[in-house]
């Protein structure tokens, strides 16, 4: 089970490895070698220019270092001027070696320059008032959420945004507004190109090289660049015969691409003129955070950047992709750190990329953390069982086995009759109703509400001057539960949305009261799921959260857990988690928290068999059977408010 402990301390933990991936020479297109400077004669690399393509490729003379495993990465990556760091977007083992880099890169500079892929131009001000602490970064994400089109999910970044504050790092949105790159789709290259004039370069090229169009397209369609395993024939013959030629079904979004790179190249050298101009400026460093997508093989922004900085040369430069990988993959190559290609290390790179593919100069490998890939399949499993659910909603239930369950759970028969006709699709585990004790015109919030019925039973208590908005990961329930209460003329809106960030969906001190019943058993993250309560919440707001705990810290080890169960927390970490928040009058009521239930067979059983089910027992868990769930696990209700004064 995931303790809050081992959540807080993981990224201090995790296994990475930055592994050189640059060849003596290139089996590709030298990306650089077409990109001719101002003088028009000589390219960046400093060679005659040639034309170049798939089939010929060129050979670049570059120092190789292939295989090499630096002993102190982020000091490697930090003595380049002007740094590409690309990244899958939100994912903290990234985030926590850009951390890293940013540090290293800060204390060997006077002044540091971030730009970020995640903000675009129209967002500078937000990044300003930041810096300038005008707002926090709670202040910030609901900004960014508000205003923005990106729709990053910025929580993971908040130490590496905190740590630009406090040091002084300058941030730079670095992306153009997403309306271009629609307007270039609808309206075609010269409208987009003219709107956006003040983000880009006097002159404007979306066509692309053909190689960069064989990456781009490799990542859309999962093509592989690098499989060369299958190579026969003659001793000369070229490597990249032997790889699958791109598709032209992404030619038309690759220009909406290009003109992205476009935009984020002219910012970056916008400030490295600036730089250049400044006569304090001469120490300045520069880290590029973006997407794989925009970096990789130097194509893209890297490209546009050294075609129209003439003053950076290839070796101020440095280009990090990111990759996941499994620490039993590479954990056999623990003490090799060295150049030699004989060992395990070089033969993993060999066969991933081939030695001169040169996809970078170095690849940051990560192991993606247990936790995440639990969070990952718990949120994948719930809505894929409970959009099954939803799609036989429709049909008839066990009125009298929801009765039955809802009265030992304390509904009221008022609150029954006001479920609807189909109550039977009732999923609860509890009554939040009566804590909530929800007042007519208040804006009532059902987090994970499922099939509705507490959303309906809400919107009675609330009247027809209140609403009820419920929010769900499963797109079936959320269009049952909004059919439903249309049917029956009830003020209700329902959304598909993560509880654990519902910034995009769910405004700041919105919210007068939040249920929730049975949902909060599946949050991964139960701090970031409560902390979105207390945002949402109006000052003075109130919680009512039903939930499934664990009796004890731990599961027993040693036993195979539903992994819905591995999501429960303790009981005795709920009221803790509340007081770190900033919630006040905090109640953890267990007063009816048996899991056991006497219901008669014949009530029990379901008088529909083609409605699906969520809770049914597998063989997988019949060893469970035997064991008493009474002592393993308790329903309990979170009750809590916001203060009228928070800090």
């Amino acid at each position: 089970m995931t303790s809050t402990g081992s959540r807080r301390n993981f990224l201090d933990q995790i296994w990475y490895r930055l592994v050189g991936v640059r060849g003596a020479e290139s089996i590709f297109p030298d990306p650089l070698s077409s990109i001719v400077t101002k003088d028009n004669n000589r390219n960046i690399r400093g060679e005659t220019t040639t034309t170049s393509s798939l089939l010929t490729g060129t050979k670049a003379t570059l120092t190789s270092n292939f295989g090499h495993v630096p002993k102190d990465p982020a000091k490697e990556i930090g003595k380049h001027k002007v740094v590409f760091l690309g990244e899958i977007h939100s994912m903290p083992p990234i985030i926590s070696f850009q951390r890293q880099v940013q540090k290293e890169m800060n204390e060997q500079s006077d002044q540091l320059h971030v730009i970020l892929e995640h903000f675009s131009f129209d967002l500078q001000h937000v990044l300003d008032r930041y810096l300038d602490d005008e707002t926090d970064f709670d202040g910030l994400q609901e900004q960014y959420h508000a205003i923005g089109e990106e729709g990053h999910d910025l929580e993971p970044y908040r130490g590496l945004l905190e740590d630009a504050k406090q040091h002084g790092i300058r941030l730079h949105a670095g992306f153009l507004p997403r309306k271009y790159a629609r307007m270039l789709m609808k309206e075609g290259e010269e409208a987009a190109i003219n709107a956006a004039a003040q983000f880009l370069p006097p002159k404007v090229d979306l066509n692309g090289s053909d190689f960069h169009y064989n990456v781009f397209e490799s990542f859309l369609s999962g093509r592989s660049l690098y499989n060369t395993k299958n190579t026969e024939g003659s001793e000369g013959s070229s490597l990249l015969s032997q790889i699958e030629p791109p598709s032209d079904q992404f030619r038309k979004i690759f220009k909406a691409q290009v003109l992205k790179d476009e935009a984020m190249a002219h910012r970056v050298v916008e400030l490295l003129k600036e730089s250049t101009n400044n006569p304090q400026g001469d120490n300045e460093k520069f880290l590029v955070i973006a997407g794989n997508g925009h970096l990789k093989h130097y194509c893209g922004v890297p490209e546009r950047v050294l075609r129209d900085a003439p003053n950076l040369s290839l070796q101020d430069t440095c280009l990090i992709i990111s990759e996941s990988t499994t620490s039993e993959a590479l954990d056999q190559t623990e003490n090799f750190h060295n150049n030699s290609h004989d060992t395990p290390l070089t033969a993993y790179i060999q066969d991933r990329f081939g030695e001169g593919s040169n996809p970078a100069d170095y690849v940051y490998f990560y192991e993606i953390p247990e936790e995440i890939l639990d969070e990952w399949s718990v949120k994948d499993e719930t809505k894929k069982a409970y959009d099954k659910v939803g799609e036989t909603a429709s049909l008839q239930g066990n009125k009298l086995k929801a009765a039955w369950i809802m009265y030992h759970l304390g509904y009221t028969e008022k609150e029954f009759e006001a479920a609807g006709p189909d109550v039977y699709n009732f999923q609860g585990v509890g009554n939040p109703h009566f804590h909530a004790k929800i007042q007519p015109g208040e804006t009532v919030l059902d987090v994970g509400s499922g099939l509705g019925i507490d959303s309906m039973i809400a919107c009675h208590a609330t009247g027809p001057d209140g609403l009820v908005v419920g929010i769900d990961l499963s797109e079936a329930e959320t269009k049952h539960a909004l059919k439903r209460t249309r049917e029956l003329g009830l003020n209700a809106h329902f959304i598909v949305g993560d509880m654990e960030n519902m910034r995009s969906k769910i405004p700041d001190n919105s919210i007068d009261v939040v249920i929730s019943n049975g949902a909060f058993c599946l949050a991964p993250n139960k701090e970031k799921a409560f902390r979105e309560l207390y945002r949402v919440l109006k000052p003075g707001g109130r919680i009512s959260v039903c939930t499934t705990t664990t009796q004890e810290e731990n599961l027993e080890p040693g036993v195979s857990w539903p992994l819905c169960m591995k999501m429960f927390i303790s009981k005795k970490d709920l009221e803790p988690i509340c007081q770190r928040i900033g919630f006040e009058d905090i109640l953890i009521d267990d007063t009816n928290s048996k899991m056991s239930m006497d219901i008669p067979a014949e009530v029990w059983e379901e008088s529909n068999p083609g409605r699906s089910k969520v809770h049914v027992g597998g063989k997988d868990f019949e060893h469970l059977v035997d064991y008493d769930m009474d002592k393993i696990c308790a329903r309990v209700c979170v009750v809590a408010k916001k203060p009228k004064h928070p800090e």
